[in-house]
């Protein structure tokens, strides 16, 4: 019985690490100016997983974090001058694509697609601010 216990919690301790391990959006991202049309934030993007279907984007230039479920529900979000009404989904539609957007006070301000290589090294977010103007590409490559 204690070494069912015992393994029982080590695979539950293990789960979250395990769950990082597999999800090819963890790591250091590092925006790659030569292939992109836009960058939105002049350093690293960092994606992790802090537990089992959670998922977390920090910016720490401008100390921006999100963090929540990919399944389209609005993420917490803490930046130093958050706008008021300013909610972000994420909905995961693949293991290497998900689509986003973000609204403040109702009202749609930026939203798009990002989508990994298939080698799992190359991020490409491409976004449209406000309705479907231009196509804005931003490359990331994992660091």
């Amino acid at each position: 019985m204690k070494k069912f216990l015992l393994a029982s919690a080590l695979f539950v301790l293990s789960a979250p690490a395990a769950f990082a391990a597999g999800n090819p959006w963890v790591g250091t991202w590092k925006p790659n100016h030569a292939k992109s049309n836009y960058v939105e934030v002049n350093g690293s993007l960092i994606i992790s997983t802090p537990s089992v279907g959670i998922m977390r984007w920090e910016y720490p230039a401008i100390k921006f974090a999100m963090e929540g479920k990919p399944d389209g529900s609005g993420m917490s979000i803490h930046m130093p001058s958050k706008p008021k009404g300013l909610v972000e989904t994420v909905k995961l539609l693949t293991p290497t694509k998900l689509t986003y957007s973000v609204v403040i006070a109702g009202k749609l301000i930026k939203h798009g697609t990002d989508e990994l290589s298939a080698d799992g090294k190359t991020l490409t977010a491409t976004s449209w601010i406000g309705k479907q103007s231009k196509k804005l590409i931003e490359v990331f490559d994992k660091q």
